[in-house]
């Protein structure tokens, strides 16, 4: 072999081993979340500059356009369908998740090359290979070999057959989880709001109480003991009060914090909307139950469980059974509440719309002067405890609408 091409040939195998190297070592650094948009950046939402997007089967896909400006999403007020593109584009965990598999992602790019690299080199090593090799051509021919086998341990490493499709099924079903998560929180949220607001009254109405019982004492028409009831009443009212005040910060802040607002974000909350009138007879029990079989998350995974073995393949094949029949009945419960709970909100818009009749006689009464003050307060916290039922009746209706169709989509989540 002349001397060129073997020096040739050495600085071949030299950069080929130090590229397996460069590999080992970049699979044990940790992977950095890919450029996002956030808040404060100039990027749209959508825009995905360092990385692509995984679905099932692909490591490079396209995804969905936000319908949402960054603008938009960052105006100050919160809309119920901005949600699944605040978590997307501004939530940390689904971030570092999108990360993570993207990493994958270009892990198994480069361990396809590598294989390739290897298939290549033991070709190389073959042609040197002859019967009468002198020392340096078969350290040369052992090194190529040496270098092959160090390479497809490395591309083996690196390459994860199944994990690609894995991709799109992993990132999306987090995603899914997070939204819902917060648009159950959004509804405990405004579901509280009214209550926040029938306490503060109730404390006014015991103030009022309260006071009117110190007077009537001094008038000698009212005991100790009925004074400290009224006092009574109102720390309890003020207690309850703070306690709903406290709870509805607190909904307020992990909303905010999971859709990568500061805690205190000066953020407002449209409503969150009813279903149309017509939704639940537009819904297909039996078709959405198969599409609920098809989607599910948790049946995909134990379908695709690996079973060797007779016994084992027949145990699969009764999990996955078990397993279909399990989201089966669920999307039958999960249709069956929202039939209960329609008729629940049903009754409600009644009782409230009877409630808004009293309350607006209660009103040109006490402008009339024919209301005491106290009985007036009591008329206020009846109202607005017939507001805080009829929002409770919407929302409960509102979010068992939700869960069945998250159902469908492939999501069951056991509250």
């Amino acid at each position: 072999m002349k001397m060129s091409k073997m020096k040739k040939n050495r600085k071949k195998l030299f950069a080929i081993l130090l590229q397996a190297a460069l590999v080992s070592t970049a699979m044990t650094m940790p992977a950095y979340a890919a450029k996002t948009p956030g808040i404060g950046s100039d990027a749209l939402i959508g825009d995905d500059a360092t990385g692509p997007v995984l679905t099932g089967g692909n490591t490079e896909v396209e995804e969905e356009t936000s319908p949402y400006t960054k603008e938009q999403l960052e105006d100050g007020t919160l809309e119920y369908g901005e949600i699944a593109w605040r978590i997307e584009g501004y939530n940390s965990t689904y971030l570092n998740l999108r990360s993570q598999l993207y990493s994958q992602t270009t892990s198994q790019s480069a361990g396809t090359a590598l294989a390739a690299e290897a298939s290549a080199l033991m070709e190389d090593a073959m042609d040197l290979k002859s019967d009468d090799m002198d020392a340096e051509t078969r350290e040369l021919f052992e090194g190529y070999k040496a270098a092959a086998r160090e390479l497809r341990k490395q591309g083996a490493k690196l390459t994860n057959k199944e994990l690609s499709g894995t991709y799109a099924r992993t990132l999306r079903q987090t995603k899914n989880k997070l939204v819902k998560a917060v648009q159950n929180l959004l509804i405990q949220y405004e579901e509280l709001l009214p209550q926040v607001e029938t306490a503060k009254k109730n404390v006014e109405m015991c103030q009022v109480n309260a006071d009117a019982a110190q007077k009537m004492q001094a008038l000698g028409r009212a005991s100790a003991q009925e004074v400290l009831t009224a006092q009574k009443a109102l720390q309890q009212a003020n207690s309850s009060a703070q306690q709903a005040e406290n709870g509805a910060l607190q909904l307020k802040q992990n909303i905010l914090m999971l859709l990568g607002f500061d805690a205190d974000a000066p953020v407002t909350f449209a409503d969150v909307p009813v279903p149309d009138a017509t939704r639940l007879a537009t819904m297909d029990l039996a078709a959405d139950a198969q599409a609920a079989v098809s989607e599910n998350y948790d049946l995909m995974s134990v379908r695709a469980a690996k079973a060797e073995g007779s016994s084992n393949r027949t145990v699969k094949k009764r999990n996955v059974a078990y397993t279909e029949d399990s989201v089966t009945i669920t999307v039958q419960n999960l249709y069956a509440a929202v039939v209960s709970k329609k008729q629940a909100y049903d009754s409600a818009t009644a009782g409230y719309q009877a409630a808004a009749q009293s309350y607006e006689a209660a009103k040109r009464q006490n402008a009339l002067g024919m209301l005491s003050r106290a009985n007036y307060l009591g008329l206020e916290c009846s109202w607005l405890s017939s507001v805080a039922s009829y929002k409770s009746a919407e929302l409960e209706y509102t979010k068992a609408v939700e869960n069945y169709e998250w159902a469908v989509k492939g999501l069951i989540v056991t509250n």
